[in-house]
């Protein structure tokens, strides 16, 4: 079998268990390879073949891991379907250790105008901003949420909130939030909240930073609410899972980002 018709069949085999996004993500990871060694036949791929698209990777040394993470379970499931004998992939090919960069996050008076410059635009991109930054949403997450989304959950309003993997996870909503959304959910004509693309979005936050003069960008939002939850003194598990992470190291990034706060703590407590 050639390497094209492999993906195809492992995409397919994958559809069931993962995500629209993830999938897309596989598929443009291993087709990125299979253009760089051509469509050869599967049994005669070789490490070396591996080892020379890896060196051909011009990207972050996080998105070299996903894709070789990505060629890893590949070549697994080629080799459960006995496709092939042995997979050709090395651990010695990935990178062993990543530097994590702190996750920035707005201040107060950057949410204030990040928030006014939404309203002026439309209440919609308004409403798209606050959801993220009261719920702490993956950019995603936040434009496939429906009506039916908006649910009751042991005695109070919640999003019900489908993450990476098709994961559930319940987020609580404050009463006058969970009442706004409400709201805007029953004039929206269509049965998304926000039925924009990636690009439409993208456009969305561009224009919204051109008019509030802030660096901003999805993911922001979404580290500045892990960062308010830090802040608060929350649980880092509670974190993880407001955040859907699948592990607490995931959200432990996130306490790094005060910690000026340790250095009060320290100098109230133990300070002279």
């Amino acid at each position: 079998m050639k390497i094209k018709e492999a993906i195809e069949l492992f995409i397919n085999f994958k559809s069931r268990e993962l995500s629209p996004r993830t999938l897309k993500e596989y598929r443009n990871d291993l087709n990125l390879f299979a253009k760089s060694v051509g469509d050869i036949p599967v049994e005669s791929v070789k490490t070396a073949h591996l080892m020379v698209f890896r060196s051909s990777l011009n990207c972050s040394p996080s998105l070299i891991n996903r894709r070789m993470s990505a060629l890893n379970s590949f070549f697994n499931f080629l080799v459960d379907m006995e496709l092939i004998e042995k997979n050709p992939f090395k651990p010695s090919l990935r990178i062993k250790k990543v530097k994590q960069r702190v996750p920035e996050a707005l201040t107060e008076k950057e949410v204030e105008r990040v928030l006014y410059a939404a309203r002026e635009q439309s209440y919609r991109d308004y409403l798209m901003i606050k959801t993220i930054l009261q719920c702490g949403l993956r950019i995603s997450e936040l434009l496939s949420l429906t009506k039916e989304n908006i649910v009751n959950y042991r005695g109070r309003k919640v999003l019900r909130v489908i993450g990476k993997g098709g994961k559930e996870r319940f987020i609580p909503l404050t009463e006058e939030f969970a009442k706004e959304l409400l709201s805007y959910a029953e004039k929206c004509q269509t049965e998304r909240l926000f039925p924009l693309t990636y690009q439409g979005a993208r456009y969305i936050f561009n224009k919204i930073k051109e008019k509030s003069g802030v660096d901003l960008h999805p993911h922001k939002l979404r580290h500045t609410f892990a960062t308010l939850l830090v802040d608060k003194g929350v649980d880092i598990r509670v974190i993880q899972a407001f955040l859907g992470h699948a592990s607490p190291n995931t959200s432990a990034r996130y306490a790094k980002v005060r910690d000026d706060l340790m250095f009060k703590v320290v100098d109230s407590v133990f300070g002279g």
